[in-house]
């Protein structure tokens, strides 16, 4: 497990800054989570999916709406994903 303390952008480009953040890897198997990290009782994780695939290309306005977004969410400005669905699937 590593700690990541900055994540810089190529000059220019916006850069953020992470404080104590803790990287684990780990698999699925069988349905769960494995991991040889250990984390204390109810400590909140954020998962990311390892995608092969490239990824997708954003011009500078798309970013900075996505990191914008990002922040909404984490100030509990987000909408609950069952609330989102609805929208979405009223909207077809």
């Amino acid at each position: 497990m590593r700690e990541l303390w900055d994540v810089s952008s190529p000059a220019g480009a916006p850069s953020a800054r992470l404080s104590g953040v803790r990287v684990a890897q780990g698999r699925v198997v069988r349905g769960a989570i494995r991991t040889r990290a250990r984390f204390p009782e109810g400590t909140r994780l954020t998962l990311v999916q390892h995608d092969d695939r490239s990824p997708v290309p954003l011009d500078p306005d798309e970013e900075v709406g996505i990191r914008q977004g990002l922040a909404e969410i984490e100030a509990g400005k987000g909408i609950p994903g069952d609330r989102l669905r609805r929208i979405l699937r009223r909207r077809r």
